[in-house]
């Protein structure tokens, strides 16, 4: 090759080191910083794309934390009151106390309750406040209709698993 190349007129040798030059800087261009170029592209939108889920990842904890605040203290169990407590306190806020019977534990964890003539409406509204609120579950429930949308109630309700 060497030969050849030497054999050839000072003209043509000119021409084929320019186009030897030229092919080496299109391999280099081809094999080395093409990739490279491409590679930091895709690293740029990346960061771009991960710029953006970090940030409604903080406004999601913000939202979460701003809902945790506004649970308050109950939204996290009974706040280390009794059950019978939490039960009595807020059937009277939440207009029932008439109608309370009787209450008793039932258990380590549970309380019975009988109502009588209670507004059936306000008592599921009730029952429902107690398990968003303090996540009391009710295990047993009991219903005796006595007319004009009132019943007869026997609840068996459990405080929360810490």
């Amino acid at each position: 090759m060497k030969d050849w190349f030497l054999g050839l007129e000072v003209r043509e040798r000119r021409l084929v080191a320019a186009a030897a030059a030229v092919l080496l800087v299109l391999l280099l261009y081809l094999v080395i910083w093409e990739p490279v170029a491409s590679r930091y592209q895709a690293l740029q939108q990346s960061v771009a794309q991960q710029k953006r889920t970090l940030a409604w990842m903080q406004q999601a904890a913000r939202q979460v934390q701003a809902l945790r605040a506004s649970a308050g203290p109950a939204g996290r169990g009974l706040a280390g009151r009794s059950l019978m407590a939490v039960v009595d306190q807020s059937m009277r806020a939440g207009g029932l106390g008439d109608s309370i019977k009787r209450i008793e534990p039932d258990g380590s964890r549970g309380v019975k309750v009988w109502l009588e003539n209670v507004p059936f409406d306000p008592m599921i509204l009730w029952l429902g406040k107690l398990t968003r609120s303090y996540h009391v579950e009710t295990s047993i429930i009991t219903l005796e209709p006595t007319g004009n949308g009132r019943v007869n109630a026997r609840l068996t309700l459990l405080a929360p698993t810490p």
